[in-house]
């Protein structure tokens, strides 16, 4: 089976279920929501001229939105039987990951695309003037952490404690990740440009490069455990 049309078929899968049911969608955006809200009143929101606190609440809710997206969207493929029948279907395993992370990149890409002006409304921050700029930052940060995420949650799909072990596991691979889409977000915000940010985008597109194709290599074998 060819690889890139195995992968978009099962990206395709997860999109149509997801605008057909909106589970992931709506659970993770009303959990983000919240994340939010608690981020910008203990902050003090009288206070909020700098870009930090913005930034930061971002990412924090991406973060723990993301273990939730995670365990939804496997958790879907659990109770259904899917990821079985999955398995034993002639597709490339490589294929069936870089499906999935797609899927979960989207659906972390719908979340904070939300996300952006009710950040913007809370904390006074320009975010959306700068959308074009925090564009690439968004997608690189999302497809590292759906890269390393989706790995993980494979390999935690059949445990009991999965919700509590994948985060576990998770937020110490991803930390990275997260530490240079708050500080290239950072640099955005306070008017230094994309240039200004990019050391850490540099960064994210080498953590991507590493996770992905560590993804790729590794599921097949940790698959077939």
């Amino acid at each position: 089976m060819d690889f890139l049309k195995t992968a978009l078929a099962l990206f395709s899968k997860d999109l149509l279920i997801e605008v057909r049911s909106k589970e992931i969608i709506l659970s993770t955006a009303l959990f983000a929501l919240l994340v939010v809200l608690l981020s910008a009143f203990s902050f003090g929101l009288p206070t909020l001229s700098g870009g930090e606190a913005p930034a930061g609440a971002l990412w924090v809710a991406v973060a723990f939105s993301g273990v939730l997206t995670l365990g939804r969207t496997f958790l879907r493929e659990r109770e259904a039987g899917v990821w079985n029948a999955l398995l034993m279907t002639p597709a490339p395993r490589g294929a069936i990951y870089l499906g999935k992370v797609l899927g979960v990149a989207c659906f972390l890409l719908v979340i904070e695309l939300l996300l952006v002006p009710i950040i913007e409304l809370l904390f006074h921050a320009p975010l959306l003037g700068h959308l074009h700029l925090l564009a690439p930052i968004l997608l690189l940060a999302t497809l590292g952490y759906a890269a390393v995420g989706t790995l993980f949650g494979t390999m935690t799909i059949r445990t009991r404690l999965r919700d509590v072990l994948l985060g576990v596991v998770l937020f110490p691979l991803v930390a990275p990740i997260l530490i240079a889409a708050q500080g290239a977000t950072l640099s955005v915000l306070r008017g230094d440009g994309l240039a200004g940010a990019l050391d850490y985008v540099e960064l994210l597109a080498v953590i991507d490069t590493i996770y992905l194709t560590g993804g790729l290599w590794l599921f097949g074998p940790l698959m077939e455990e």
